[in-house]
């Protein structure tokens, strides 16, 4: 039986970031869908103090590795594939992210079938030092030459990357994460009720606490505009509690509410009770944040950066990446159901989890 290794996400379950909601949809359907595969997945941090457990049908093992800032998940994944080779010897090694990318050439020498994950272009963040960018760099173009296989999460990052490195494109595959929501149509919870909302009286924000995710723009683009009768709710977290989230929390008001993590039927609820979900990003590699959002069938507006374009939303939805003027205009309009997106709603309608896991096993047979 094939044994799949994943190395590059913090932890499953219910742990905040793009990589680890996809890791927790993903990896038990795969053992659910096929009769093949084993998966154990070498995370960084425990869970409700479990450091080796099992998650819907996988093995969670917790791998302590030095906690350097700004490096942690680079060393992690040297630590981790060294123990995948004494301890765990899987047929294949998934990566998520250009980071872990980073050893896609000592995975191969280990004997492991690499398969890595382009979520994003991760050194166009601005938190990243120059050294930091540069193995960032480095790990992309390492994924490019070594990996046996990259997944790219969107159109997108596929077409940045080709822009880039135009050789060795047959080994590259677009899988758009899925990202629709569950729990639509569970019946409601106290959230609303505990954060003092209203249905279709409140605009949502949801992403972690990052300068490139534009909260920042958002409550000044919110302070402009003339929709007193409605609150803000930003939904969110962050790992780190640095000075961003500090000077974003210094607005938090009876108006600006910080809800903190929300998961599972809370989520579900604050996106289907929202009047307009925005997400004012400045760069992503795939927006599971407008994925769930279309799925809620909400009214949205959004950057117009190539990612957020990939989801075909009107042209009124878009308002350029930094124009808080142009947001707030938006965020004043009567009547947010111009932004609503029912073409948009039913191609994501289409881009199922289920359709993600067969791409993904189809990708895992293609290197046995």
């Amino acid at each position: 039986m094939p044994h799949l290794c994943v190395i590059g996400t913090r932890g499953i379950p219910e742990f905040v970031g793009g990589v680890e909601t996809i890791c927790e949809k993903l990896y038990p359907g795969i053992v659910a869908n096929s009769s093949i595969f084993r998966v154990t997945v070498l995370s960084r941090i425990a869970f409700n103090g479990e450091t080796d457990y099992h998650f819907e049908g996988i093995r969670v093992k917790v791998l302590k590795a030095l906690k350097i800032k700004g490096i942690e998940t680079f060393i992690h994944t040297l630590v981790a594939l060294v123990y995948a080779r004494c301890f765990v010897h899987p047929t294949i090694v998934h990566l998520h992210g250009i980071g872990p990318g980073f050893f896609s050439f000592l995975s191969r020498c280990l004997g492991f079938k690499t398969i890595v994950t382009h979520h994003s272009p991760d050194y166009k963040r601005p938190k990243w030092k120059w050294h930091g960018k540069l193995i960032l760099k480095l790990g992309e173009l390492f994924t490019v030459l070594f990996a046996n296989k990259i997944v790219c999460v969107s159109q997108s990052v596929y077409d940045d990357l080709g822009a880039k490195y135009n050789f060795l494109m047959s080994k590259r595959v677009v899988i758009r994460n899925a990202g629709s929501l569950t729990n639509l149509n569970s019946s409601g919870t106290n959230a609303l009720n505990e954060l003092g909302l209203s249905k279709r009286r409140y605009i949502l924000a949801v992403g972690r606490l990052d300068k490139t995710k534009g909260f920042d723009d958002l409550i000044s683009a919110y302070k402009m505009s003339n929709c007193s009768d409605m609150k803000l709710v930003i939904v969110g977290s962050n790992y780190v509690e640095d000075s961003y989230v500090k000077s974003l929390k210094q607005n938090k008001s009876e108006r600006i509410i910080f809800a903190g993590t929300r998961i599972g039927p809370e989520l579900s609820d604050l996106y289907k009770n929202a009047a307009l979900l925005v997400n004012p990003s400045y760069m992503e590699g795939f927006c599971l944040v407008l994925a769930e959002g279309l799925s809620a069938t909400i009214p949205i507006i959004a950057t117009a950066i190539p990612p957020h374009k990939e989801f075909a939303l009107k042209a009124e939805s878009y308002f350029k990446r930094g124009d808080i003027y142009e947001l707030a205009e938006k965020l004043s309009v009567d009547d947010y159901s111009i932004f609503r997106n029912e073409n948009a709603e039913g191609l994501q309608e289409k881009n199922t989890w289920e359709l993600n896991i067969q791409q993904h096993i189809d990708v895992f047979n293609s290197v046995l």
